[in-house]
């Protein structure tokens, strides 16, 4: 019998009950039924989880686990902990499915023997639509090149199916956002074969509400994502230039963007670092940055 496999769906739960609904809606009503709905509910403080209890009251394949909050990665992590399927999927609360969504994706591994599936996305804010998506549908090897794309449907995680084995023993960054940065990293280095499909099949609501809120005020963060992802990749004896290029490239905006933000103010730079970012840099932003630092009169400094 096809399409029998067990499907584990992690749904993170905060300050989204504007949404809740139409996110487990699109799930329940899936065509592929084999699903284990996981609702964390990561402290919500509106009736996100409220909602999601009484679904689970109608729908026995959905669990809700209460935690105190702890953020979107620690939240992922711990539906990881509940996982039993023998494929992963992310969705994040305030989004929606395309009603084959899992069907398809599912097709996709099996028929390919691929370790993820990926779609394209349709991004909306509630009233315009536009689709990010794959030029064709498309089996490839799993090149780490596929990180580098353009766009961001290899950087973030929720428009994929995963083979357990690629997903279950990665664990987001605690504490940091755009944490997509670094599990999309640690997926593509540990799978054999991908999937990309044309169908546009994971709506993804642009909005301030919900577990992503914040992400603006913590400018760090991708640097901190991609740090992690070179230091964790480096230990399985894996490296690529191409992560020293992305390091240098955040490092080189938090300082040129430091006057358009009053969250933070960069007075000095260790030299290590300086040296680090300009040789990863290209040849016009190396410029900019000799003259950001000799305008602002930014220390140079040795920590060691």
């Amino acid at each position: 019998m096809r399409h029998e496999k067990l499907i584990s769906v992690i749904i993170p739960v905060y300050g989204i009950e504007k949404y809740i609904r139409q996110c487990l809606d699109s799930v329940i009503n899936q065509s592929y039924k084999n699903l284990e709905i996981i609702v964390v509910n990561d402290g919500a403080r509106d009736k996100s989880a409220e909602i999601a209890r009484e679904y689970a009251q109608k729908d026995n394949r959905i669990k809700v686990y209460d935690y105190e909050n702890g953020g979107l990665s620690v939240a992922r992590n711990r539906g990881l902990g509940h996982a039993t399927g023998d494929y992963i999927s992310f969705v994040d609360g305030d989004d929606w499915l395309h009603p084959d969504f899992y069907m398809k994706l599912t097709d996709a591994l099996e028929t390919n023997h691929a370790d993820i599936a990926k779609c394209s996305i349709i991004e909306t804010d509630a009233v315009t639509k536009k689709i990010i998506g794959f030029r064709e549908t498309k089996t490839k090897e799993a090149d780490f090149g596929l990180y580098f794309s353009k766009g961001i449907l290899w950087t973030v995680v929720w428009n994929a199916l995963y083979k357990r084995a690629i997903a279950i023993d990665v664990r987001y960054p605690a504490g940091v956002n755009f944490e997509d940065i670094y599990a999309s990293g640690m997926y593509i280095f540990k799978a054999g074969t991908v999937v990309e499909l044309k169908d546009a099949l994971y709506y993804y609501r642009q909005s301030a509400s919900g577990l992503s809120q914040g992400i603006m005020k913590r400018p760090f963060d991708p640097l901190i994502a991609n740090c992690r992802l070179k230091n964790d990749l480096r230990k399985l004896n894996f490296s690529d230039k191409r992560l020293d290029q992305n390091i240098a490239a955040e490092v080189f905006h938090i300082i040129r963007d430091r006057g358009v933000t009053p969250l933070y103010r960069i007075k000095a730079i260790d030299k290590e670092w300086y040296h680090f970012v300009k040789e990863n840099l290209n040849l016009r932003r190396k410029i900019l940055l000799s003259y950001l630092v000799y305008k602002r009169n930014l220390t140079l400094y040795n920590s060691k």
